[in-house]
């Protein structure tokens, strides 16, 4: 599997959910969820966003709240995956059950390596995040279960009966 990014979005270390998702956009609504991604650190940046795109982070990405309008908003708007230094647990664990596939870079220090707006490719089955100036750099390997969730789509998907179980 692999995720084609237009661009990527460089964060770095302690991105908060209420960063990521502001409370003001909590809501059953989902165009009103999607509006509020990234509105209190950039507002024009979700109108930048191509289908696909990774969001690279530093240590901590996704910390702060437990709540999963953070991981929602970026679903509605398409974000492919995620790959940073570190990821807060909780956040982590939310973002899988979606599916939305976060990854770890195995050195850390290959974060500094990328730069905002360029495009990448994110291998899951090689564990490489490539370059289009033709730069690999190594990713962790995730768990085979958490693979397994990813590729079905969430976790709700490998329940007997859902939609695209097998």
């Amino acid at each position: 599997m692999k995720i084609t990014a237009k661009h990527c979005w460089v964060f770095g270390d302690d991105l908060n959910t209420d960063v990521i998702h502001p409370p003001q956009f909590f809501s059953l609504d989902p165009e009103t969820v999607k509006s509020g991604l990234f509105h209190g650190l950039d507002p024009a940046m979700r109108s930048a966003l191509s289908p696909g795109d990774v969001l690279v982070g530093g240590r901590n990405f996704g910390c702060g709240s437990s709540r999963e309008t953070s991981i929602r908003s970026l679903k509605l708007n398409h974000i492919g995956g995620i790959v940073a230094v570190s990821f807060a647990r909780i956040f982590f664990r939310n973002a899988t059950n979606n599916g939305l596939p976060c990854l770890t870079f195995a050195r850390p220090e290959d974060k500094g390596e990328l730069t905002a707006g360029q495009s990448i490719e994110v291998d899951l089955d090689a564990l490489l995040l490539k370059t289009s100036d033709g730069r690999a750099f190594e990713l962790t390997p995730p768990g085979e279960f958490v693979q397994e969730i990813w590729r079905a789509g969430g976790l709700l998907e490998l329940l007997p009966g859902a939609a695209g179980a097998a």
